[in-house]
């Protein structure tokens, strides 16, 4: 889908990362561990009723850039991969829990990094400088939720 698109399902967006910082009100998260993170993104799917989607800039990799991709991916990776229909050159994805995790994934262990956008309790999450992920929220009230859920996921918060 188009940013626009993402925009008309009530995602919050920002061109960088200093832009959100500069506009939304923010915590930085920090990741012990893959599995804290998970079950805090499994948090916050059902928080947003799986009003969830994320960026992902493999489609308009170079092609030696996607084969060294492709290479380092298990097959269940490799078959969420080809749900996501990435031939269209298209960024950004409707993403349910299957989808988030292997992005999670991902963007955890440095391989590519995405963003990933919630539309109910709008908010967005910027993915992994070492091991740190900064959310945004509209407002504190929204952000005060998404620190709640990390707190319960013994994740750390930092403003």
């Amino acid at each position: 889908m188009a940013k626009e698109e993402l925009m008309r399902h009530g995602c919050l967006w920002a061109g960088n990362v200093q832009e959100a910082f500069e506009t939304f009100e923010s915590v930085i998260i920090s990741a012990g561990s893959r599995e804290k993170m998970t079950a805090y993104f499994d948090r916050i799917l059902a928080v947003n009723e799986d009003a969830a989607y994320a960026d992902f800039y493999y489609p308009v990799l170079e092609e030696d850039q996607k084969q060294k991709f492709l290479s380092g991916l298990d097959s269940r990776q490799m078959a969420v991969l080809r749900r996501m229909e990435t031939g269209s050159r298209q960024v950004y994805y409707r993403a349910d829990r299957e989808i988030m995790e292997v992005l999670l994934e991902i963007t955890v262990t440095g391989w590519l990094f995405s963003t990933f956008y919630f539309a109910h309790k709008k908010a967005i999450i910027w993915g992994n400088y070492n091991m740190e992920f900064p959310v945004f929220c509209e407002n504190r009230e929204t952000l005060a939720c998404y620190t709640g859920l990390a707190k319960e996921c013994g994740l750390e918060c930092h403003e």
